[in-house]
């Protein structure tokens, strides 16, 4: 899997900030920063684009939750591409480049290959610290970041079991003060060894010769050697020569034929089908104008047989408009007939009217009933004022019921009060007598206590 871009869209620090993975071939890039530049934001990012957003998330210092994205591009198999965005929530996280098609998260895992996130953060995610905390543990020994950090450089797993195996086989190998023991016992044969050679060392002279001898063959060698890499180079241009030899030929005669027409006119790809289109068409234009001259001739046939008075043709535009306003004629005729039916019906109508204002009259004499212009002004202003009245009279009639639903209510208010109690008789007040006063707040005698109302047996 290789990841081909990253899409800080909105997480941490970023904002619509996409990191171009996508170029080189080694398969490494650097990305590198001042401090506090985002750098392990973005490494997070990488993370959590992965495999989910926490619920408890520390990114969220510019972007609220609910807008935290990051989206990404992973390509495997040089064919096969992946274009998404992952956004914090609950279910549903991971969505297609237009944030709306949601994407199931097993795609996404065929492309990590069985990677988990423990996996992924120890052996590509890890950050500064626990780069330093590796490798102090691999400096002691131990730890689990430090075994896996070996592991992952080396290719070795299980690194406590490799140290024992190499501990036991050391301890096999070798002991400062052991005999038995492969590399003590191969000590004791080397200086044997030794010692045999020295005493089968050859004389200064024997060695010299052996040594020119030597000298001379490892010469004849080179110059075989040389000799050798040409003739082979010579073999290959002539094995090569041999091979391009029908090529050389093919060409030589698509060449001869290629001269016979290289001042051709290059025809487009679909030549073939616009020349059928074409033919097509014509044979349609050649009917349609054989069919055009037949129709023309026949027309010249018939105007040849026909005879028009030169007088006709004299007044051609006095007929053009006798034509034109017959026309007009014939149409004003039509309209009479509707006319005369509407004219009718309204005759009809204002006899009723007039029978109802005046039945000493005829339609005739209606002419008499015509008013001034005073009078139609007058009549006007009175329509007018009858709307203002009547809109009064109706405000009025709603004001009335609105008050007496007022005075119902404040008539059951005061059913429910308690009576009040007896006065005590005062030093002033003589024995023998009490007063008792029922109190109706703003009702008295069925009149409303404020003033300039009426009551209500005056209103209509």
């Amino acid at each position: 899997m290789k990841i081909l871009r990253l899409n800080l869209a909105a997480f941490g620090p970023f904002t619509d900030t996409v990191l171009d993975l996508e170029g080189g071939t080694g398969g490494l890039h650097i990305i590198y920063g001042p401090n506090e530049a985002g750098k392990s934001s973005a490494l997070r990012a990488l993370r959590q684009m992965l495999f989910g957003i926490p619920a408890r998330s520390s990114d969220d210092f510019i972007h609220p939750y609910g807008k935290l994205r990051v989206g990404g591009t992973l390509q495997r198999n040089r064919e096969e591409v992946l274009e998404f965005i992952r956004r914090k929530g609950r279910v549903n996280t991971l969505r297609g480049a237009d944030d709306e098609t949601i994407i199931d998260e097993t795609l996404l895992k065929s492309f990590l290959n069985g990677v988990d996130e423990n996996l992924f953060t120890t052996m590509f995610g890890i950050d500064h610290a626990g780069l330093v905390q590796g490798g102090r543990e691999i400096i002691r020994g131990g730890g689990d970041v430090g075994q896996t950090l070996f592991a992952a450089g080396s290719g070795i797993s299980h690194f406590h079991r490799v140290q024992s195996d190499l501990r036991a086989d050391a301890e096999a190998l070798f002991k400062p003060s052991g005999q038995k023991p492969r590399i003590n016992a191969g000590i004791s044969e080397f200086r044997k060894n030794r010692k045999a050679m020295h005493d089968a060392q050859l004389p200064g002279t024997e060695w010299e010769h052996h040594d020119s001898a030597l000298g001379e063959a490892r010469l004849r060698r080179t110059e075989i050697e040389t000799d050798l890499t040409q003739k082979e180079r010579e073999r290959n241009r002539l094995e090569r020569t041999e091979e391009a030899l029908p090529l050389i030929a093919r060409r030589r005669a698509l060449l001869s034929e290629y001269e016979a027409v290289a001042n051709a006119v290059l025809l487009p790809e679909n030549f073939a089908d616009a020349r059928r289109q074409a033919f097509e068409d014509l044979r349609v234009a050649e009917s349609q104008e054989a069919q055009a001259l037949e129709h023309l001739r026949e027309i010249e046939q018939r105007m040849a047989g026909s005879v028009v008075p030169e007088q006709i043709i004299g007044n051609a535009d006095t007929i053009t408009a006798l034509f034109q306003e017959l026309g007009s004629i014939r149409k004003a005729a039509k309209d009479r007939l509707r006319l005369e039916g509407l004219r009718s019906n309204m005759r009809s109508d204002a006899g009723e009217i007039l029978k109802d204002l005046r039945p000493d009259l005829d339609i005739e004499q209606a002419g008499m009933l015509r008013i001034e212009k005073q009078e139609t002004v007058r009549i006007q202003e009175l329509g007018a004022e009858h709307t203002r009245l009547t809109t009064r009279l109706e405000n009025a009639q709603e004001e009335i019921r609105k008050r007496a639903r007022q005075m119902e209510r404040l008539s059951g208010q005061l059913a429910q009060l308690q009576p009040p109690p007896t006065p005590r008789p005062s030093g002033r007040q003589r024995s023998g007598f009490s007063s008792t006063v029922i109190w109706k707040p703003g009702i008295r005698d069925g009149w409303p206590r404020s003033a300039g109302r009426k009551p209500l047996s005056a209103w209509p």
